[in-house]
């Protein structure tokens, strides 16, 4: 894998796969970027949550405003702490988005960006990422997926611009990308549906198309989806059912997002592991192209 910055490959990492964040860990120090966490109340959404913040190595990023991506699902974005005894090269259960933003802008085939992980908490996971009350069998969620949005346009984006004096974060929604997974995904693609002048971009691996009967596909054929850039996919081992309210949703994006979308089915299971080897084509599908 070529890179701007230049260094030499071990052995040990050589013989591993091609991909950027396994190439990340041969990377020099300097070449690297840092992550640090900052306790977050929020007001909108009343409470004490974690926000992990990627910063890309001062030699990649140059001087301009970075775009920046707003990943739902935080406490699986980067490593956790026990994984401290596992060698690098074989953690798993993660995306790993340091290491992929690390071998991807090193590789030069995406911007460099910020990323703001944002914890939330399993219990009431979907409601924040579903905008109505609806239901799955017995099961109630959702209604809290604009107060959400709002969450990290107003105070998520804001706090994290206070914190980071030496870097400059894009105000323009073609620098932000949503990025989500499975129903954090129903949250990123609402996001830019509705609020397209905001959020510019969405990463959706594995989206809940099945959430409240399709109604993100509803929602593309009411709203269409042309001022926005769109990276989706499924994994081919999922549930048939699934897959098939993946499929009606992709062929609504495709229809109404031309060449701004890229949205299909993949290899690929439900699971962190499967979405980290996906996700750099998707990364350089939102973060490939210049600022529109």
């Amino acid at each position: 894998m070529a890179c701007r910055i230049s260094h030499d490959v071990p052995p040990e990492v050589a013989e591993l796969a091609p991909r950027p964040e396994l190439h990340a860990l041969a990377m020099p120090r300097e070449g690297r970027g840092e992550i640090f966490d900052l306790l977050f109340e929020g007001v909108r959404l009343p409470g004490m949550r974690m926000l992990r913040v990627y910063v890309p190595a001062a030699e990649l990023r140059g001087e301009r405003p970075l775009p920046v991506l707003l990943v739902n699902d935080g406490h699986k974005a980067f490593e956790p702490a026990n994984h401290a005894r596992v060698p690098a090269w074989r953690q798993a259960g993660t995306l790993q988005l340091h290491r992929v933003m690390d071998g991807l802008a090193c590789a030069g085939v995406v911007r460099p960006a910020v990323v703001i992980a944002v914890a939330t908490h399993a219990s009431y996971r979907a409601d924040q990422y579903v905008p109505m009350r609806t239901r799955l069998g017995e099961i109630e969620f959702g209604g809290l997926g604009e107060h959400y949005l709002d969450l990290l346009e107003h105070e998520v984006l804001p706090t994290v611009q206070a914190k980071l004096r030496h870097v400059t974060l894009s105000t323009a929604a073609a620098d932000r990308v949503l990025v989500g997974t499975s129903i954090g995904a129903v949250s990123a693609l609402h996001g830019v549906l509705t609020r397209p002048h905001v959020f510019g971009n969405a990463v959706a691996l594995s989206p809940s198309a099945w959430v409240d009967d399709g109604f993100l596909t509803q929602l593309v054929h009411t709203r269409g989806a042309a001022q926005v850039r769109i990276a989706a996919d499924i994994g081919a081992g999922e549930k048939a059912p699934i897959r098939e309210h993946c499929r009606q949703l992709f062929s609504a994006l495709l229809s109404h997002g031309g060449e701004r979308v890229t949205a299909r089915e993949v290899d690929g299971a439900h699971n962190e592991d499967s979405w980290r080897a996906r996700l750099p084509a998707l990364l350089q599908h939102v973060l490939g192209a210049a600022a529109r």
